[in-house]
């Protein structure tokens, strides 16, 4: 063996046995001796020694490995970059956590999504609603908006007047509630068809179960094209619109009736600061094929160029007073599906489909409160984070972009206040996403 690899092997035995001690002091020592001789350190080495700096808030040790990886010629991972941002946005060290956000890849891509930004910002002193983490935010936002990345050292929280589709039809017959809660399955009208599948999952989210109708009659959808659909684009949020009348009133409460004949779940890290008592309730259950063809028929011809159809692996919420769905960023997804003998295939298309946009279905409306809000900058005011919602409307689907998209908007799944005239008091949606050919993506 040449001595490169055996001065690598030395130095990466010591970084291993500091690291195998967890003392950061000593891996960073050892790290940085390294990349100062020119040693080849390991790329997974290099960012597990990041990671333990981000477990300690050793924010400036980290970039300044950061900086000699670079200065060898080695390109940081994105596990590297992100473990040194999370350093800085621990230490609430704003600028340096901008210089990191701001970098882009040899493809022009950027090192650090709007997802890692987000949890970026609850780690921030003060949390996600504190003056650091306001600002991170609402910089880092900006900066992806318009290429200024100056900190701040707060944000302020503006709420723009909601976005209300307009109504297409005479809705003097709808009734308050809105649903019918005297919906009942019959036994064994839905089945488990997947348990835990295997996907890393925090400590506190529960393994996965996903069910399925027994067949493709359980829950009865009307014949497609029954209702006329709409599309109205949301202002200022680029990408996002809403479909009007993708489902019928009887279709919301049937869909509503199988979640809760499945079984609605509580996750242990979803509770409330005050009683301690889980609040957002779900489920997951897949469609058949068959029933999700009709839907998308119905609105195909009012979908973005590319658009196949829509995931039939669906996420079902329940929304009660109080419950809010933070800040975060939806996650692209492939096309999942059943078969013909009612079994749960993960990614039926073996990569070639894959999920662009959020298909978000509102199942209820008639309650304050309940929208789903998106946050922007305001680029003629530095310091300001626009809060624009978009208001529930039973039967109506909002759309937006999501994954690693740069216009994969920031949005939160706003508290349910109180119900509207004797209306509603929960809110229902499904999470689901539209598909696309990966190749067009």
């Amino acid at each position: 063996r040449d001595d490169g690899a055996r001065s690598r092997d030395v130095s990466e035995g010591t970084i291993l046995r500091a690291l195998l001690a967890q003392s950061c002091v000593d891996a960073c020592k050892a790290l940085d001796a390294a990349l100062a001789r020119g040693v080849a350190v390991r790329a997974d080495t290099c960012a597990r020694v990041l990671a333990l700096c981000q477990a300690r808030e050793k924010a400036k040790p980290a970039l300044r490995l950061l900086q000699r990886m670079e200065a060898n010629g080695m390109a940081p991972s994105r596990e590297a970059m992100r473990c040194a941002f999370f350093a800085c946005a621990k230490r609430g060290m704003l600028r340096e956590a901008l210089v990191l956000m701001s970098r882009l890849d040899g493809e022009g891509k950027r090192f650090l999504g709007k997802d890692v930004l987000v949890r970026a910002c609850a780690m921030c002193p003060g949390g996600v609603d504190g003056d650091l983490g306001l600002a991170l935010l609402e910089s880092a936002l900006r900066g992806i908006m318009c290429g200024s990345w100056e900190p701040g050292s707060t944000a302020t929280i503006r709420a723009q007047m909601p976005f209300a589709v307009p109504r297409t039809k005479d809705d003097d017959d709808i009734p308050a509630p809105l649903v019918r809660r005297d919906i009942e399955y019959a036994p064994g009208s839905f089945k488990m068809v997947c348990y835990n599948d295997g996907r890393r999952r925090p400590v506190d989210r529960l393994p996965l179960e996903l069910y399925a109708p027994a067949h493709p009659g359980v829950i009865p959808f009307a014949p497609s094209g029954l209702t006329e659909a709409a599309r109205y684009d949301v202002p200022h949020v680029p990408g996002a619109f809403v479909v009007t009348n993708l489902l019928t009133k009887s279709e919301c409460s049937a869909i509503i009736a199988a979640g809760h004949a499945i079984g609605l779940r509580t996750d242990p890290g979803d509770v409330d600061g005050v009683t301690g008592a889980s609040r957002l309730q779900y489920c997951e259950f897949m469609v058949w094929p068959q029933n999700i063809q009709g839907l998308w028929r119905r609105i195909a011809d009012l979908m973005p160029p590319g658009a196949v159809g829509i995931n039939a692996r669906w996420r079902f919420f329940r929304y009660g007073p109080g419950t809010i769905y933070r800040r975060h960023v939806d996650g692209s997804w492939p096309e999942g599906a059943l078969n013909e003998e009612c079994e749960y295939v993960t990614d039926v298309s073996d990569g070639k489909v894959r999920s662009r946009l959020t298909f978000l279905i509102y199942l209820t409306e008639g309650f304050n409160g309940g929208s789903t809000t998106f946050y922007t900058a305001t680029p003629s005011e530095p310091g300001v984070l626009s809060a624009r919602g978009v208001v529930p409307q039973l039967g109506a689907a909002l759309c937006f972009p999501h994954g690693e998209a740069e216009e994969s908007p920031v949005h939160e799944g706003s508290a349910v206040t109180a119900s509207l005239n004797g209306g509603e008091t929960f809110k229902y949606v499904i999470r689901t996403d539209v598909l696309f050919n990966v190749s067009d993506i």
